[in-house]
């Protein structure tokens, strides 16, 4: 794997300090279905931010950043673009008594995901599932006659649409 495209934070650590940040925001978790979304935005724009800041050679402080928030894989189900193991993990147990992660708040990403979070949280979930379906990676990859929802949506496909280039 390109080193540009090796995940910066394991998805589940990525998940459990989100649900911090709502809880924080809002004093109560975050529910499954936005928590979904908000990765899947999170993953798009931070990957479109590097590669255009890298494209248009500004982003020299950058340019040791992956474009991959995390290597986990989106799923084109029903409802939007969805990581199966956030899916699992969060349906089953609780994340706000997790260890909040400092390192997150520390590091330039970090500052990116908290910025964005307070305009994806501010959002409904069914608006961001709205906002999802609209995306062609996730139409291209969704047939609602399928038996099963799980076809993979490429990360480079999330990036270049989320760019602008698709």
């Amino acid at each position: 794997m390109e080193k540009n495209k090796k995940g910066i934070f394991n998805v589940l650590d990525l998940a459990k300090y989100l649900n911090f940040l709502h809880n924080d925001l809002y004093d109560r978790n975050i529910s499954p279905l936005k928590l979904q979304k908000v990765l899947f935005f999170l993953f798009g724009e931070w990957g479109a931010f590097i590669k255009n800041s890298s494209a248009d050679n500004d982003g020299k402080d950058l340019v040791n950043y992956s474009m991959y928030l995390f290597d986990s894989d989106f799923e084109a189900w029903v409802y939007g673009p969805v990581v199966i193991e956030v899916y699992k993990k969060f349906n089953n147990e609780t994340l706000s008594e997790e260890e909040i992660f400092n390192s997150f708040e520390k590091k330039y990403v970090g500052h990116f995901i908290k910025d964005l979070c307070k305009e994806l949280f501010e959002l409904s979930d069914f608006r961001l599932v709205e906002l999802s379906h609209q995306k062609k990676c996730w139409k291209n990859n969704y047939k609602a006659e399928d038996t099963f929802h799980n076809k993979i949506i490429n990360k480079d496909d999330i990036i270049h649409e989320f760019a602008g280039e698709i």
